[in-house]
């Protein structure tokens, strides 16, 4: 934890690896608004001592496979730099979002890992591997 948990957050996606977050209360970045669920794995301090056991499970059904698929698709949103990097249009897309949005119907980013798309509550999915994907 501390200062460093953001690089090392986007270390580990950029390579294809599934973060393991043992942070207790501690958001990481876009947590808020992308399902790190189907790509990262939160632990809660009182459990890392089971983490041996539970990464079995989660390698045994099938869960670390599909993780790593997604994580084809999501590391682009956790890196900046161009042509590759799409965490600009996270944040657009997030203030897009809010543009849209009422308190009483609070839309949320959609990201579909199979197309490679993020959707911003508007409709019109923006697709993260294209070259121009700005589309906001």
């Amino acid at each position: 934890a501390g200062w460093g948990w953001g690089g090392r957050m986007k270390a580990a996606v950029t390579r294809g690896c599934i973060p393991l977050i043992v942070q207790d209360g501690i958001l990481v970045e876009f947590e808020e608004q992308l399902p790190l669920k189907e790509y990262a794995l939160r632990l809660p301090l009182w459990m890392t001592h089971k983490t041996p056991p539970i990464l079995a499970v989660f390698n045994d059904t099938g869960r670390v496979r599909n993780m790593q698929k997604a994580l084809e698709c999501t590391w682009r949103l956790h890196w900046w730099r161009r042509p590759h990097g799409r965490a600009f249009e996270v944040v657009m897309c997030e203030l897009k979002r809010r543009l849209l949005s009422t308190p009483d119907d609070r839309k949320k980013i959609k990201l579909d890992t199979d197309a490679c798309t993020l959707d911003c509550g508007d409709g019109h999915p923006i697709n993260l591997l294209a070259d121009n994907a700005t589309g906001l």
